[in-house]
C-alpha cells in the first residue's frame, strides 16, 4: 500500500499547484506502484475543488484519472476527503467517479488500528470556516494570481494540527496516518528530530569500531548536521511537537505530492513503514551527491526514489501500548 496525500489538482494555469510535480507523479504511479501491485491510498486534498471546478479538473487531468482507474478497477484505490476537496461528500457530483470516505480504518495482526484521515479534522477552523475560505480563494486569489496558502506555510497551525492528532492517537493507542500540513512525519518526528536520532545512532556505532576504518562514519556525521544547520537556517519557528517525557510513535504523516523538490509519501508492505521521497534530478540533484543516501533510479528515467526511514509496524506498535500507558 501507499499512501500520497496533497495534490492539489487544478486546471492546470500558473495557479495549479499540481502542475511542477505531475509528470513525476505519473511515472511514479505507472512504472513503479502499478507495477508492483500496489493498493493507492489518496489521502485528501486531491483535487482543488476550493479553486476550480471539477470539470476542469478532469479535463486538464484525464491521463492522471485513467492512472487511477488502473488502481480502482484492481480494487485497489481508496481515497478520503480532505478541506480542499470536501465538496465530493458534501455537494452532489454525478460525475465522479470513486468512492469518497472520510477516513480509512486498517487492522494489523487483526489487533492493531491504523487510522488514516486528511488531518483537518483536527482544527475546528477548517471544520467550521471550509466554506468562507474556500470563497476567498476562489473569488479573490484566483483574480489576483494568488496561489494556494494553507496550514503548510504557518508553522504555529501545523503544530497544533499536528499535536491534536498525536494526543488522540496516544490516547486511543492507534497509528494515525495524516496529510493536510504537507510535513512529513514518521514515528511523529519532522525530519530534525529525525535527523537528531540518526546522528546519535552513528556516535553509537563510531564509538563501537575501532578507530581506523572511522572516515566514512565521520563523513556521515559531519553531513548530518550540515543538514541539520541548514534547516534551523531555512525556519527559526522550529520547535518539538510533544513536550512531554516520552515519545510514542503514533503519529506519520505521508508530506505532500507538491513539494518543491519532489514528492513524499508512506508505504506499508511486509509488515513495515517506509517513508519515501521522489525526486527528478533535473529539478534537485542534493541527494544524488550527499553522503549517506542512495537514491535508487526508475528504470532509465531521471526520476529516483530515496528511502528516508523505515521499521517494522510490529515494533511500532508494541512502543505505542507500552509509552502511551
Amino acid at each position: 500500500m501507499v499512501i500520497m496525500s496533497d495534490m492539489h489538482m487544478g486546471s492546470g494555469d500558473n495557479k495549479d499547484d499540481f502542475n511542477a510535480n505531475a509528470t513525476l507523479f505519473a511515472s511514479v504511479l505507472r512504472n513503479y506502484y502499478l507495477e508492483k501491485g500496489y493498493s493507492l491510498v489518496l489521502n485528501g486534498d486531491i483535487e482543488e475543488l476550493q479553486r476550480f471546478e471539477f470539470n476542469q479538473i478532469y479535463k486538464k487531468w484525464k491521463s492522471i484519472y485513467k492512472l487511477f482507474d488502473k488502481f480502482a478497477q484492481k480494487q485497489q484505490l481508496f481515497k478520503t476527503v480532505g478541506n480542499h476537496d470536501i465538496a465530493l461528500i458534501t455537494q452532489e457530483y454525478k460525475q465522479y467517479p470513486y468512492q469518497v470516505h472520510e477516513s480509512i480504518l486498517l487492522k494489523y495482526k487483526n489487533e492493531h488500528d491504523i487510522f488514516i484521515f486528511h488531518g483537518h479534522q483536527a482544527s475546528r477552523k477548517y471544520t467550521l470556516q471550509n466554506a468562507l475560505i474556500g470563497y476567498t480563494l476562489r473569488y479573490l486569489a484566483n483574480p489576483l494570481g494568488i496561489k494556494n496558502y494553507s496550514v503548510a506555510h504557518s508553522s504555529r497551525k501545523k503544530y497544533k494540527i499536528e499535536k491534536t492528532a498525536y494526543d488522540f492517537s496516544r490516547e486511543h493507542k492507534v497509528m494515525s496516518i495524516i496529510g493536510h500540513t504537507h510535513r512529513p512525519l514518521f514515528e511523529s518526528l519532522p525530519k530534525p528530530e529525525r535527523i537528531r536520532f540518526r546522528i546519535e545512532q552513528l556516535i553509537r556505532e563510531y564509538s563501537n569500531k575501532e578507530w581506523t576504518g572511522n572516515g566514512r562514519l565521520v563523513k556521515l556525521i559531519e553531513s548530518y548536521k550540515e543538514e541539520l544547520r541548514y534547516i534551523h537556517r531555512q525556519s527559526r519557528e522550529y520547535q518539538n511537537l510533544y513536550n512531554e517525557i516520552l515519545h510514542v510513535p503514533c503519529l506519520f504523516n505521508s508530506g505532500c505530492v507538491i513539494g518543491k523538490r519532489g514528492i513524499t509519501c508512506l508505504e506499508i508492505t511486509n509488515g513495515k513503514i517506509r517513508l519515501v521521497h521522489w525526486f527528478d534530478k533535473k529539478i534537485s540533484k542534493k541527494y544524488l551527491h550527499h553522503t549517506g543516501y542512495k537514491p535508487q533510479q526508475l528504470g532509465d528515467s531521471d526520476f529516483f526514489r530515496l528511502l528516508i526511514s523505515k521499521e517494522k509496524l510490529s515494533y511500532i506498535f508494541t512502543r505505542i501500548n507500552i509509552l502511551a500507558g
